[in-house]
């Protein structure tokens, strides 16, 4: 094994843990609804830097760089999805228990 495939390798590695660290938070997110600890500045500013990074990995074709973004921007809309939906039932109970008062 040469150089470049060692690199190639670590790089590679590298990207799938990258996409691997976002599963747990995600799959908790999910299953608990817990949103209130998350902030939707963190996750707009992953969705734009992974989306800029895909990009580039597309045009480059670089392998390792399309792996880590494209699957931090599944997880990174998956996580906004849960944040959006579970703040949009938050506040139709708010305004509903105002309403009943």
């Amino acid at each position: 094994m040469n150089i470049n495939e060692i690199m190639d390798l670590l790089g590679l590695i590298g990207s799938i843990l990258v996409g691997i660290c976002f599963i747990p938070q995600t799959y908790k997110t999910i299953n608990s609804n817990e949103i209130n600890d998350i902030s939707m500045s963190f996750i707009t500013i992953n969705i734009t830097a992974a989306t800029l990074m895909s990009i580039y990995g597309c045009y480059y074709l670089i392998i390792p760089v399309i792996v880590a973004n494209g699957s931090v921007l599944l997880n990174c809309f998956i996580i906004g999805y849960c944040v959006l939906k579970n703040k949009k039932k938050i506040e139709n109970n708010i305004s509903s228990n105002i309403d009943n008062v």
